[in-house]
C-alpha cells in the first residue's frame, strides 16, 4: 500500500496522521497514530510530530509515531499560473487590510516597534474537496519547499508548502534561516530589491544573532541570496551553529518562535499588537510543525503558505511584514500574490 492510499484510508477512518516531504528530496514520509487521542505537546524531550500554534499560550499537539512509512516519489516541477492576480478581490477586505497596515505603520512611527506582521484569512468553498489531488498539486508545485498534510479528527486538517525553516538539529549542530522580503517571480532569479525588503530581511538576521549569540557556539551567517517559492521570490540567509547542551533545544525554539518574519520586532510587543489588532484568530498559521527527536533529528518549519480544510471550506492565510516604509496598497497586493500561489493548487 502506498502512502497516498494510507492517507485516504486514515482520512476515511478518522485516525490522526501527517504526510510530509522535506525541501529538495524525493522521500514522502507518513506518520500515523493508532488512536484518536489528542496529545498535548509540553515536553521537548518527547518524540513525535509537533503541530504548534502562533500563540504559544495556546495548546500545541504532538502525534505519536506508531506507524512510520517512507516512500520515494517522482515530482515534476510545474506551476501553472491559473489564477489571475486580481481575481476574487473583495473591496471591503482590501480596504480593511490597508487600514490595518496604515495603523501598523503609524504605530511603528510613534512607538519602539520596528516591524509588525499583518495577516488576513480568506475563505473559499470548494465542492467535493479532493485531499489526495490537492496534496499532489502541492508536492508537484513546491519542489524546494516543506510540503505537508496534517490531520487530527479532534482538531481538523491543514496543508501547506512553507519556504521557511524554524530549526533543524542533528548531532549537536543546528541550521535555521533568516527569510523575509517578497516579490513576484518574473523569470529573473537575480532581481533588484528595494530598501524596505532589504531592511526587513536584515531585521530578521539581527534578531537571530542577538537572541542566539550567547546560547550557541560557532554562530555563522551566509550571504543573502534570492530564493524562489512557487511564483514568489524571497531574501534568505542561512544560519548555522552548534548547541552547547542537548536541553538547549527548547530554549532555542522558544527564543526563535514566533520569528520576526511572521511576528515583528520587538517580538513580544509586536505579538501583543497582532493579538489585539489583527482582527481574527491565526490558529496554527505562523506556528511551527515537524519532527521532534526522531531518528536523533529535529526538523521544524514555520507554518506558511498554508490552509485549513473543514467540510469543503478552505481557509487560507496570508500576510506581510510592515515597517515604517510600507505602502498599504503594495502590502495588500503582496497578500494577493501570496493567496494566488495557494489558490493555484486548489483549482
Amino acid at each position: 500500500m502506498n502512502i497516498l492510499e494510507k492517507i485516504k484510508i486514515a482520512e476515511q477512518e478518522g485516525t490522526p496522521f501527517v504526510a510530509y516531504k522535506s525541501p529538495n528530496v524525493s522521500d514522502l514520509t507518513f506518520i500515523g497514530q493508532n488512536t484518536d487521542e489528542l496529545y498535548l505537546f509540553t515536553d521537548f524531550s518527547d518524540s513525535g510530530y509537533v503541530f504548534a500554534p502562533f500563540d504559544n499560550n495556546e495548546d500545541a499537539y504532538i502525534l505519536k509515531p506508531d506507524i512510520v512509512c517512507v516512500q520515494k516519489i517522482e515530482s515534476t516541477p510545474v506551476f501553472k499560473d491559473k489564477v489571475d492576480l486580481n481575481s476574487n478581490v473583495d473591496e471591503n477586505t482590501q480596504i480593511s487590510h490597508q487600514q490595518k497596515v496604515t495603523a501598523a505603520v503609524n504605530t511603528i512611527k510613534t512607538t519602539g516597534l520596528s516591524k509588525i506582521v499583518i495577516s488576513r484569512k480568506e475563505d473559499l468553498l470548494i465542492d467535493d474537496f479532493d485531499t489526495i489531488r490537492i496534496f499532489n498539486n502541492l508536492l508537484n508545485s513546491y519542489i524546494n519547499a516543506y510540503v505537508y498534510l496534517w490531520y487530527h479528527p479532534k482538531v481538523g486538517m491543514w496543508m501547506g508548502a512553507t519556504p521557511e525553516t524554524l530549526l533543524n538539529v542533528e548531532k549537536g549542530f543546528f541550521k535555521t534561516m533568516s527569510l523575509a522580503g517578497t516579490q513576484a517571480y518574473k523569470g529573473d532569479l537575480h532581481p533588484k530589491w528595494g530598501a524596505k525588503e532589504l531592511e526587513e530581511q536584515q531585521m530578521v538576521s539581527d534578531f537571530i544573532k542577538q537572541n542566539l549569540k550567547n546560547t550557541v557556539n560557532d554562530l555563522c551567517f551566509s550571504e543573502v541570496k534570492t530564493v524562489k517559492a512557487g511564483t514568489l521570490l524571497h531574501l534568505k540567509t542561512k544560519v548555522t551553529g552548534a548547541l552547547k547542551k542537548d536541553k538547549d533545544l527548547e530554549k532555542i525554539i522558544k527564543l526563535l518562535h514566533p520569528t520576526p518574519a511572521v511576528c515583528g520586532l520587538p517580538k513580544e510587543d509586536s505579538k501583543t499588537y497582532i493579538l489585539e489588532n489583527e482582527g481574527y484568530h491565526r490558529s496554527f498559521y505562523t506556528g511551527y510543525l515537524g519532527v521532534l527527536n526522531m531518528n536523533k533529528k529535529t526538523s521544524l518549519f514555520v507554518n506558511l503558505r498554508c490552509f485549513s480544510i473543514k467540510n469543503n471550506k478552505v481557509c487560507l492565510y496570508v500576510g506581510g511584514g510592515i515597517t515604517k516604509d510600507s505602502n498599504p496598497e503594495k502590502e495588500w497586493l503582496e497578500t494577493v500574490a501570496k493567496s494566488k500561489t495557494i489558490k493555484n493548487v486548489l483549482i
